[in-house]
């Protein structure tokens, strides 16, 4: 599993394309058609990025990521737009949005970010499977790391 990734995306055919394309590449993926239903999702904690549409009804994409910051949850954020403003982009970077995207977006490109997010969150987040992998090394006689 390359990532578990979260599509959040009013438009039910993009996100269903999206979910596809990212199993091929062999991402554990999951949806949400609103806000609300992001946020449950989100809470469980079991996220690595967020695709986040930016124009929704309900709660907006700039809604759903500032309640992402204001429960401190340990996600990366990309956020999607069909109609990308420069002010909106630059808002949502400036707050710590891990990239803001125009749709349509290459698959190259969206590879490329969305592979990045995912090592940065988990370099930022280490999952309890990598720290219980490393806390079975000690050093050893000569400060040598030893496989216990």
């Amino acid at each position: 599993m390359n990532g578990r990734i979260l599509i959040v995306d009013d438009e039910s055919r993009f996100r269903k394309s999206l979910m596809q394309l990212l199993r091929r590449f062999e991402y554990d993926v999951r949806d949400a058609a609103d806000g609300m239903a992001a946020v449950q999702i989100l809470e469980q904690g079991k996220t690595d990025v967020v695709l986040l549409d930016v124009d929704m009804p309900g709660l907006s994409g700039k809604e759903i990521f500032s309640i992402i910051r204001e429960q401190g949850l340990s996600v990366e954020t990309i956020c999607l737009t069909g109609a990308p403003v420069i002010e909106d982009a630059l808002y949502m970077m400036r707050k710590g949005v891990f990239d803001y995207l125009a749709k349509p977006v290459s698959i190259e490109d969206l590879l490329r970010v969305l592979g990045r997010a995912v090592k940065n969150r988990r370099i930022r987040n280490w999952d309890t499977d990598d720290a219980g992998m490393l806390s079975r090394y000690v050093r050893g006689p000569g400060n040598r790391i030893l496989n216990c």
